[in-house]
């Protein structure tokens, strides 16, 4: 179960266009430390983008905190559908559509922590500086986990048998900042 926040401001005639691409719908995102082990491997997968994209990957560089949510969605939309960033941590790490795990598989609903309703109402606004937010997100997700694992049945039983939804997003969110943080120092010039 997930809650849903949609923070896009895109119609909704739009959203067709960020779905997950399906290239890679199980798989990991490519992890940038085995990408840089193949020789011009990086460079390959910039030169493959789109001008746009590289334009926002430049911008990240020079400007982090002013990277409009479009473009940031744009660059995000081209990486899943070169594969590079699988469906799963796409759509784990979006900024459309933020699902968040509201139960285990026994329909235990998680009980949610101040910091995490925080966290929630700061994804209504788009932060400028994707990267930070991701990891802000990560680091939210990470700190419920740990809560929610603490967390005791009356009789001292876990109360939730599961809470790896919560891990499993915050991984997503923690590998596509990788991915674009890997290509950022990749000391590769990335011109339009």
């Amino acid at each position: 179960m997930d809650y849903i926040v949609n923070n896009t401001g895109i119609p909704s005639s739009q959203w067709g266009q960020y779905k997950p691409a399906g290239m890679n719908p199980d798989g990991p995102s490519l992890d940038f430390s085995t990408l840089l082990s193949k020789e011009g491997a990086a460079k390959t997968l910039i030169d493959q983008l789109s001008g746009g994209a590289k334009r926002t990957l430049q911008q990240l560089k020079s400007a982090p905190n002013s990277i409009s949510k479009r473009d940031w969605m744009d660059l995000m939309h081209e990486l899943n559908a070169m594969g590079a960033i699988s469906d799963k941590d796409y759509q784990q790490s979006s900024f459309s559509l933020r699902l968040v795990p509201i139960a285990d598989r026994e329909g235990n609903t998680y009980a949610m922590s101040q910091d995490m309703r925080d966290m929630l109402d700061r994804t209504g606004r788009w932060p400028g500086n994707p990267l930070e937010y991701l990891d802000d997100w990560a680091f939210s997700l990470k700190k419920w986990g740990a809560l929610l694992s603490t967390q005791r049945s009356p009789d001292g039983t876990p109360q939730y048998q599961d809470v790896s939804p919560v891990y499993r997003q915050s991984s997503a969110c923690t590998r596509v900042s990788g991915l674009i943080r890997g290509l950022l120092s990749a000391g590769l010039a990335v011109s339009p």
